[in-house]
């Protein structure tokens, strides 16, 4: 896929896709946010921790775009986010987020205007 070029001037020469750990998507960290991912990951204790980190690291996949600013999702990243035709790939905090399209149409519309100003009332914006 054609990863956008905004999205690659902010992550970098070089960056990682993951499985997307609370939802099914594959997030897009540059090489800084894949180690202090990684870090974190490193800090949950015993069974559990090793579980989690084979689950998210197993699947990590070091990406550098080519002339044209492609890269390559492997099938398991692919099958992760349930990409089979068109994506949406959104910026999202410390990471980018690539999304099957329809998912992220769902996920969209679980969420009113409503909860969202719940949400944020008592923020400053």
């Amino acid at each position: 896929m054609s990863f956008p070029n905004k999205l690659r001037e902010i992550l970098g020469v070089e960056f990682y896709l993951c499985a997307g750990y609370d939802d099914k998507y594959i997030a897009v960290y540059s090489t800084e946010e894949f180690e202090k991912y990684r870090q974190k990951l490193e800090t949950i204790p015993g069974k559990t921790g090793s579980e989690i980190r084979r689950r998210f690291l197993a699947c990590a996949d070091k990406q550098v775009p080519d002339k044209q600013g492609r890269i390559f999702i492997t099938q398991h990243l692919r099958d992760h986010a349930q990409i089979e035709g068109e994506v949406v790939v959104i910026g999202a905090s410390n990471k980018a987020e690539i999304w099957n399209k329809q998912l992220w149409e769902e996920f969209n519309s679980n969420v009113s205007q409503e909860d969202i100003n719940a949400a944020l009332a008592d923020l400053v914006l």
